[in-house]
């Protein structure tokens, strides 16, 4: 069988020729020496690769390269001895320590090949339950900040949670999703500062506190479920007006229903009739926040602001959405 001399081949040559394959033929390839692996880190641009690790029982990293996204599956020896058959499997799962070091050893080297940074992480605080120091320390010593976290809370485990939220540097986005759970999470004491914030599950969600909320620097600010009162949005709505939230251009909370009276009081908004459709759209939404009607606010440099809740059936435990956005300037 006749050899492919790829490392003597000129290194515009090699830096073509890996333009076309893909990143877990590179993977392989780099298998072969660490010359070969210093090789390609060399030669593939820095931006051309981005990945996403999973901190799951399915631990797996995603590479994706412009619109293609390519699934690469962590192996670690924990995994070989899970009894599958177990219906509870899911529930009694933990990594341990040596898994973790198996998946940041291999991711280490996953970006050293491919040169890219980790941009998502995503972290089940269930099966990380214990070891999410371990995944903070790794992550923080390599890069200094990261562009995504996704965390997934299911067990009890406040300490580990809060940790990521002061440990990392979050640039854009925070998703968080809390399995329904009797456990009442303590108060939150830190400032969200990522330009998205997203929440969903919960019942009351008690650990968030209005002041919390009315201290985060975030362009979206999309939450689950709260037990505010009108006067409480009254008292957001009018600290809007004198500057909190600057950045914000979207907010949504699920509260039980308002009394509008009560939430313009002492304010100047005005009514607007409800064949005034207004449309907010951003590629994070899912489907565009629509307007028809509303309520129309100005913070005191000028920006207008429109909010509405949408409300069905009232009943005295249902939440419906509270939704505001903040138009651009000159609106």
């Amino acid at each position: 069988m006749t050899s492919f001399p790829f490392l003597k081949l000129p290194f515009v040559v090699q830096k073509k020729i890996c333009t076309n394959w893909i990143p877990l033929d590179i993977l392989i390839l780099s298998n072969s020496s660490k010359r070969t692996a210093n090789l390609f880190h060399s030669i593939i641009p820095r931006n051309r690769f981005k990945l996403h690790v999973y901190f799951w029982m399915e631990s797996e990293v995603y590479i994706k390269e412009e619109n293609d996204e390519h699934l690469f599956n962590i192996p670690y020896d924990q995994k070989n001895r899970i009894d599958w058959t177990d219906e509870n499997h899911l529930m009694n799962f933990i990594f341990e320590d040596a898994s973790i070091d198996t998946i940041t050893w291999t991711m280490d080297r996953i970006s050293h090949v491919l040169n890219a940074e980790i941009c998502c992480l995503s972290v089940d605080l269930s099966d990380c339950f214990g070891k999410v120091p371990r995944i903070l320390y790794w992550l923080n010593n390599r890069q200094r900040s990261i562009d995504t976290i996704f965390v997934n809370y299911s067990r009890p485990n406040d300490d580990e949670l809060f940790l990521m939220f002061e440990s990392l540097h979050i640039n854009k986005c925070l998703n968080i999703l809390i399995c329904p759970s009797s456990h009442l999470i303590k108060p939150l004491n830190s400032k969200f500062e990522m330009d998205y914030l997203w929440m969903r599950g919960g019942s009351s969600n008690t650990w968030i506190s209005l002041d919390n909320i009315m201290d985060f620097d975030c362009i979206h600010i999309d939450l689950a479920s709260f037990s505010f009162t009108s006067y409480d949005m009254n008292r957001y709505l009018k600290a809007w007006i004198n500057g909190c939230n600057a950045r914000m251009e979207y907010l949504f909370l699920g509260l039980r229903s308002l009394d509008h009276n009560v939430l313009t009081d002492g304010i100047h908004a005005e009514e607007n009739d409800s064949s005034t459709v207004r449309i907010y759209s951003h590629q994070r939404l899912e489907i565009p926040c629509v307007f028809e009607g509303g309520t129309n606010i100005r913070r005191k440099d000028g920006r207008l602001a429109t909010f509405q809740q949408i409300i069905g059936d009232v009943d005295s435990l249902q939440r419906f959405p509270f939704k505001m956005v903040v138009w651009p300037e000159g609106f």
